[in-house]
């Protein structure tokens, strides 16, 4: 009977994944719990029952498993302990993604699920903002202001994309990815930026390209005009005073000598990973050993400032620093499979577009941040491109059989 249940549709799969994706975005730990549900679901399915493996992207799975493949294998090598090993963690989270596309198959409109729940997110977000006292004068929620600056600018992304059947509170729309700056606005995390002013500049050229066509052209001009001159004071304090801080810390850094601050310590840790990366091009030391390597690498000034953090900020260095140069290789393998799909097989313009712009904004982030060094991040990352890359199946099987539906995402 379990087993007859776990291989079957469920009404409810679809509002489930929904909420699972909403309250990603706040961090709830329900969202953990939904994605292990469907997880293990599709572990079940890769063994219960074959066929379901056409609805996965063979190439992005096969990405997937050779990454985690070699980052565990590594550990397994150094003979590093699992306990309070986070690497080995998120590894896992990410391999898990390998199984998600089965169950996610028995999901009805399950790019639906993410965009309605992306645009929940939001919403729920921002209703929060009235209840967080920003102590540190950034908004985070109680948590990390970077992490909910990355999960809100990624459900924004999503938001964007148009649901087949949209609800009637939660319309399609592209201005509900420029309502989820708010949130990342506040949260004063400057690495979270860069994406909004390239999907801007995207849209403008669509706006010209349609200008035209557009109804109440003269009127929209002038509501969007008014939004900007009242947005751009506030905003504009917030970047300004962001920009000064950083500009700030490397006068200090480079006045004292050593890394105080979040901008300058970075450099610092950059310097050192660079030198570790060059000693141990091709597997790295390890994730448990990383932040001692780099310590030992940097002057000794700055080798205890060092050694307190988890790790360097940095997706590339992090990566290439604990598993080598063919470690970072393969991770990014994953995105580029990813980008490769969605160019060669989404009917439409916004999918790809978006798809763009949300690797742009992985690598501007990971740039400044540990991005696949957080479950909230790993988890927000790949459903992202899981549900995607499903979706576009779905459609190739839609498309085979004459299905009239429009193509997903639009």
């Amino acid at each position: 009977m379990i087993k007859r249940w776990l291989l079957a549709r469920r009404s409810f799969d679809a509002p489930l994944l929904a909420l699972a994706i909403a309250l990603l975005a706040i961090g709830n730990p329900i969202a953990k719990g939904t994605f292990l549900f469907f997880g293990l679901i599709g572990a079940n399915l890769a063994f219960a029952r074959h066929r379901t493996w056409r609805y996965a992207d063979t190439a992005f799975c096969a990405a997937i498993v050779a990454y985690a493949s070699w980052s565990i294998g590594l550990m397994v090598f150094r003979n590093e302990p699992v306990a309070g090993n986070r690497m080995f963690s998120y590894s896992l989270i990410m391999l898990g993604f390998a199984f998600l596309p089965l169950s996610i198959s028995l999901v009805r409109e399950p790019l639906d699920a993410l965009i309605l729940g992306s645009r929940a997110a939001i919403l729920g977000v921002l209703a929060l903002l009235p209840f967080d006292p920003m102590i540190t004068g950034r908004f985070d929620l109680g948590g990390n202001a970077a992490i909910l600056a990355f999960l809100s600018a990624t459900a924004g992304l999503a938001a964007r994309l148009n649901a087949r059947r949209p609800a009637t509170l939660l319309p399609n729309s592209r201005l509900w990815f420029y309502l989820s700056f708010v949130p990342v606005l506040l949260s004063g995390t400057r690495a979270a930026w860069f994406v909004y002013l390239l999907v801007a500049l995207l849209d403008g050229l669509a706006l010209i390209r349609h200008w035209r066509k557009i109804p109440f052209r003269r009127s929209l001009a002038l509501l969007t005009a008014a939004v900007v001159i009242v947005a751009a004071v506030p905003v504009a304090s917030v970047v300004n005073q962001r920009i000064s801080a950083a500009m700030i810390e490397l006068e200090q850094m480079k006045a004292l000598g050593v890394g105080i601050g979040s901008m300058d310590i970075r450099m610092v840790m950059w310097t050192g990973a660079i030198q570790v990366i060059s000693e141990n091009p091709i597997v790295g030391v390890g994730g448990m050993e990383r932040m001692d390597a780099v310590a030992a690498a940097v002057s000794a000034a700055d080798a205890a400032f060092v050694a307190s953090f988890t790790h360097l900020h940095n997706l590339f260095v992090d990566e290439a620093a604990s598993n080598g140069l063919v470690g970072l290789a393969l991770l990014m393998s994953i995105f580029a499979v990813f980008l490769v799909r969605v160019t060669r097989c989404s009917p439409g313009h916004l999918v790809p577009e978006t798809s763009y712009a949300f690797v742009f904004l992985v690598v501007t982030f990971g740039s400044f941040h540990g991005v696949l060094l957080n479950e909230w991040m790993i988890l927000s990352i790949f459903s992202f491109m899981t549900l995607i890359l499903v979706a576009i199946r779905r459609d190739a099987f839609r498309a085979r059989y004459g299905s009239s539906h429009a193509g997903a995402g639009g």
